[in-house]
């Protein structure tokens, strides 16, 4: 009997202690569980043209003023143009209940040429599950988007 409180114990000050830093509410207007989204993800854009486009995102802890700094490599492919980008850009997401909204700023272009008719990849999102978001990519229009957790090793 004694065991089972002391663990019983143990998880109470563990979940106190990782509830507060890097705690990932929410926030208001909850509209379900407050999933976690820090961390790494992939993404895919279904633009209807006969281009491909995702890429992979980092989403950091989240700040003391709510927003979660993040950064993000998307690669837009177009085998008919015979064109390739791939775009480093950092950005900031806020989050508001389970709605996320990702701002991006253009830091540089990996593989193609620089060009001003490749806008900021821009994201609204709803948080379905801790390891799926769903929502519209908004740049040259608004185009379906799908956002899936990337596995993590532990070390």
């Amino acid at each position: 009997m004694m065991a089972r409180w002391g663990l019983a114990c143990l998880a109470v000050m563990a979940a106190s202690c990782f509830g507060q830093a890097g705690a990932e509410p929410g926030g208001p207007g909850g509209d379900g569980p407050a999933y976690p989204i820090s961390g790494s993800w992939t993404f895919v854009s279904f633009t209807g043209d006969a281009c491909e486009f995702g890429g992979v995102a980092r989403l950091g802890l989240r700040n003391d003023d709510g927003t979660y700094p993040c950064e993000l490599t998307a690669q837009q492919v177009c085998p008919i143009d015979n064109v390739e980008w791939v775009v480093r850009q950092s950005c900031v997401a806020t989050r508001t209940g389970n709605q996320l909204v990702i701002r991006s700023t253009i830091e540089e272009f990996l593989v193609g040429e620089p060009t001003p008719s490749y806008w900021p990849d821009n994201f609204v999102l709803k948080v379905k599950s801790s390891d799926f978001m769903a929502g519209s990519l908004i740049s040259h229009g608004a185009h379906a988007t799908q956002f899936k957790r990337e596995v993590e090793g532990i070390s």
